[in-house]
């Protein structure tokens, strides 16, 4: 008896998970906001708008997760909770270890100035009020009760403040909270206008556009479009679409509301499906925006999407 080794599963086996390859986000994070910091002497992930909207750690959080995200969707998978608790956790890390870069790029010139350019003496040669050695946490504690705020102005003069210990901890905070918001957004962005699989939950569906028709007539021929479908009648269906295109109609001009009618296939799994995009008009130059939570999925056979194809690649 003998048994023959499927290479893709095997070559899959290989395969790093996807949080290892994640580490190069979390470096990348780590090395642009400590480069800015010795370079500029600004803390990137504390930057805020209005003292509110931490951009600058919703930015560093985003860079931290988008390897692994990436490497996630790359594969087929769509996010899910658990890749998400991950992405929080990755987020989570990568805001120390940017607190503890700082730490060990933090120096002291003999007239007392601070600056990361390692001149001077290290931090960690200092001790605070009480005498205690400026390690990592008693240095961060140090940085939390006592300081300056750093704020840029509308002409791009960086600004200190003397601030206390309460909003520096809400400063401090805030980051944090930025830091871990932004490490869900890459999830989230690579959810939009685009549709996975819902049969073998292992890839995103490949699309081409059939047509373009109004919105009042999809509502007007959905039960017929369903029904078409539903009898894996693809000649019929698109007899229809071709019927109310609205370029073919020259209907095009002055619409505000529209579907984009697709037809998708798995590259897994082969299962086919309709799909309806709505598109709203934002400017008089015809520009547009999909609407994801208005679009319409309709599954289908495999040869319904098989002779989808075959018309795209024939027109």
């Amino acid at each position: 008896m003998s048994f023959r080794i499927n290479k893709s599963e095997q070559h899959a086996k290989k395969d790093p998970p996807a949080y290892l390859i994640g580490l190069i986000g979390m470096l990348l994070s780590v090395v642009i906001a400590i480069g800015i910091l010795s370079l500029t002497d600004f803390e990137l992930y504390s930057y805020s708008i209005l003292f509110v909207l931490p951009l600058g750690a919703i930015a560093l959080g985003m860079i931290s997760t988008s390897v692994y995200t990436w490497r996630i969707v790359s594969r087929g998978y769509k996010p899910s909770r658990q890749h998400y608790a991950v992405s929080l956790l990755m987020a989570f890390i990568t805001f120390f270890l940017i607190q503890y870069g700082e730490y060990q790029t933090t120096y002291v010139t003999e007239d007392h100035t601070i600056n990361h350019q390692f001149k001077g003496e290290p931090i960690r040669n200092y001790t605070d009020a009480q005498e205690n050695v400026l390690t990592f946490p008693n240095y961060l504690a140090f940085k939390l009760k006592t300081g300056e705020t750093s704020f840029i102005h509308r002409g791009g003069e960086v600004i200190e403040m003397n601030s206390s210990s309460g909003s520096n901890w809400f400063s401090w905070s805030l980051s944090l909270v930025g830091f871990l918001l932004g490490s869900t957004f890459p999830g989230w962005f690579s959810q939009q206008g685009t549709l996975h699989c819902t049969a073998c939950k292992r890839a995103y569906v490949t699309e081409h556009k059939l047509g373009e028709l109004t919105f009042e007539r999809v509502t007007e021929l959905h039960d017929v479009l369903v029904q078409e479908i539903q009898s894996d009648n693809f000649n019929a269906f698109i007899d229809i679409v071709n019927r109310y295109d609205i370029f073919k109609n020259n209907e095009a001009h002055d619409l505000q509301e529209t579907y984009v009618i697709n037809i998708g296939v798995c590259p897994n799994c082969n299962h086919g499906y309709v799909i309806m995009r709505h598109y709203s008009r934002i400017d008089a130059e015809g520009g547009s925006f999909s609407e994801d939570n208005k679009k319409i999925v309709l599954p289908t056979t495999g040869s319904f999407a098989a002779q989808g194809f075959r018309y795209v690649k024939a027109v």
